[in-house]
């Protein structure tokens, strides 16, 4: 619990020191969302055990598949244009299809938990990610993503 409120309490406090010379007023709650993850994951990397650094690098390693990576400043740039890219693709999903792929590489949670969540079998969450990982790397080849 302490951890939480610590992330919440250096959210404020990046959101103070960022807010001047950015204006998030028609995003806040994406960028103080976006505050809070990246401090979360540092968090989490700090106290990291041997478990959770393994399900990061799966986590990663699961992405990279379907993702292209970051090698020059032009597609740095074109960060925002993937990020709309996935988001059509997850508008293409079903609610329960986006809910899954969410919970795993948004808030890293572990396929038994996906599935205890949404009362799936562990073997149907892990198809449904499969399926929806292949169906992303389609969708961005199709916009003209390398992957």
């Amino acid at each position: 619990m302490a951890s939480a409120e610590e992330c919440e309490n250096d959210t404020y406090l990046e959101a103070w020191n960022r807010i001047p010379p950015n204006e998030p007023r028609t995003y806040l709650f994406a960028f103080l969302g976006k505050i809070t993850r990246h401090l979360a994951i540092d968090e989490c990397r700090k106290n990291t055990s041997q478990k959770r650094y393994a399900l990061y690098c799966e986590l990663t390693q699961e992405m990279e598949q379907c993702i292209p990576s970051k090698n020059n400043v032009e597609e740095a740039f074109a960060a925002d244009e993937l990020a709309l890219s996935i988001n059509a693709f997850l508008a293409t999903c079903s609610e329960d299809q986006r809910n899954i792929f969410v919970r795993r590489y948004w808030y890293f949670d572990t396929v038994a938990e996906i599935s205890k969540k949404y009362g799936y079998s562990q073997s149907q969450v892990k198809t449904a990610l499969f399926r929806m990982r292949e169906g992303l790397k389609q969708h961005l080849e199709k916009e003209g993503y390398a992957v």
